[in-house]
């Protein structure tokens, strides 16, 4: 018997919500281009073919707080309330960090 896809209301609410995120598309910083700029950022993803390559990360929360990650890995995921994301020291070129962006701020 064949089933026919529910759309949204085939997932669980866990599901749902994992979908939604990254909806709003993100901004990629690479060798080219190193900081966002000032906007509403949820999540920050590093990507590159070198499971050992690192970046530098100094990420400003809409706080005021400043974070500071120093050779954060391929493969890292780091969630937060971000306004200006800005990477330095790449170990290789092909690597990127992929910054997500939020619901506009009221």
């Amino acid at each position: 018997m064949a089933h026919s896809h529910r759309g949204i209301r085939q997932y669980q609410g866990d599901e749902s919500g994992n979908i939604g995120l990254g909806q709003l598309g993100f901004k990629a910083l690479t060798t080219g281009t190193l900081s966002t700029g000032d906007g509403n950022f949820f999540m920050i993803k590093v990507v590159g073919d070198v499971a050992t390559a690192n970046v530098d990360i100094d990420a400003t929360c809409h706080q005021g707080d400043l974070l500071d990650i120093h050779a954060c890995v391929t493969g890292e995921v780091i969630y937060g309330a971000f306004k200006n994301i800005t990477i330095s020291n790449l170990s290789v070129s092909t690597m990127q960090v992929l910054c997500y962006y939020g619901n506009p701020m009221d």
